[in-house]
């Protein structure tokens, strides 16, 4: 198992173009959302996958539903950061 670290740093590389882009589009919904289930650990966690539940719906990820997957990406690497090891 990861430390919360490791995770916060294959989490960051993971979605690294992602922020430097500041786009999010389906394929990379697809990859966030499989390893946000693969490691799930709480509400931000839980809240990003619903959203992007819905948002990969129609196959198509828009300006607004990309900007609100970014703010959901930077709460989840603070999560990991600010977050004690178990």
């Amino acid at each position: 198992m990861m430390t919360r670290k490791e995770e916060g740093e294959e989490f960051w590389m993971l979605t690294q173009g992602i922020l430097q882009d500041s786009r999010v589009d389906t394929s990379e919904a697809k990859v966030v959302k499989r390893w946000l289930e693969e490691h799930k650990r709480g509400t931000e966690f839980d809240r990003a996958i619903a959203k992007l539940d819905k948002f990969l719906k129609d196959g198509f990820i828009d300006r607004f539903e990309s900007q609100d997957m970014i703010e959901s990406i930077g709460l989840i690497l603070r999560a990991l950061r600010n977050s004690p090891e178990e």
